[in-house]
């Protein structure tokens, strides 16, 4: 057991091949120990080999029964995520895409303990990336995230990353969210702080972590060394322009949920 007893984890899992099934033999087992109990929403398309070893971890297994529908769905699939999550009993949750968890436990485990940690001190945890975790991103994130964040500083007054795949939350943050969200998006991203944020009596705050760094190049060893290392690799996912296209939507969808859950209508509505 972790840092925290109070809190477990809950995992978003979208696995449609088995990249990740090598750093979950070696890197699942050190991660589900760090909580007091963990779940998993997955996808229906997510390979069985991934939910058998989840499984054999003790994590509490739930499947989509819908097919996965990318970015333009999301809203639901992290609902789902810490409903899931609240049948751990725990009085805390922390959110988290399944691969960036397993990165963060491999190579930053001690931030990741202290973070588990101060997840207790708030009903809700932003958890964004540092300046340096920023600039290990390749740039057609790095150019065109910082994007939904100037939207949602603008409408909050907040300066911080909404867009990281993690997040602590209480339990009554949970089921408020549960009972007040309705994106469907990724714009989920700046709607739930924003939610929270324009509700009385709910301790909202923000963390940079070095473990949110870019994750993705840990699954594609052999991509890599066949591109000649990584910065060949970067540079040759870097030229394609839908690789842009695809991240200019993200932060379109981030931005345009920023605005639309800042107004003063809504803010009128809540709570």
């Amino acid at each position: 057991m972790g840092s925290s007893p109070a809190v477990a984890l809950a995992l978003t899992v979208h696995q449609p091949d088995e990249r990740l099934v090598p750093l979950m033999r070696e890197h699942l087992p050190p991660l589900v120990a760090r909580y007091a109990a963990a779940t998993a929403y997955c996808s229906r398309e997510s390979r069985a080999t991934v939910l058998d070893l989840l499984r054999q971890q003790g994590v509490a297994v739930g499947v989509s029964d819908i097919a996965a529908g990318g970015i333009h769905h999301i809203g639901r699939v992290r609902r789902e995520t810490i409903r899931l999550g609240l049948q751990a009993g725990t009085s805390h949750l922390q959110m988290c895409d399944f691969d960036r968890a397993l990165h963060w436990s491999a190579h930053h485990p001690q931030e990741l303990d202290h973070v588990i940690a101060t997840i207790p001190d708030h009903d809700l945890l932003v958890l964004g990336r540092t300046d340096r975790a920023w600039r290990t991103h390749p740039p057609y994130q790095a150019e065109t995230e910082p994007l939904f964040n100037k939207v949602f500083t603008l409408v909050s007054g907040l300066p911080w990353d909404v867009g990281a795949g993690s997040r602590g939350l209480s339990r009554r943050a949970a089921e408020t969210l549960l009972r007040l969200s309705t994106e469907e998006t990724v714009g989920v991203d700046a709607e739930w702080p924003l939610l929270l944020l324009n509700c009385e009596g709910f301790a909202v705050g923000h963390r940079p972590c070095e473990g949110l760094e870019f994750e993705t190049a840990d699954r594609f060893g052999a991509e890599i060394e066949a591109a000649g290392g990584y910065r060949a690799w970067e540079a040759q996912m870097s030229a394609d322009p839908a690789r842009w296209v695809f991240r200019l939507e993200i932060a379109f969808l981030i931005a345009q949920a920023a605005v639309r859950c800042g107004s003063r209508d809504t803010r009128e509505q809540l709570c």
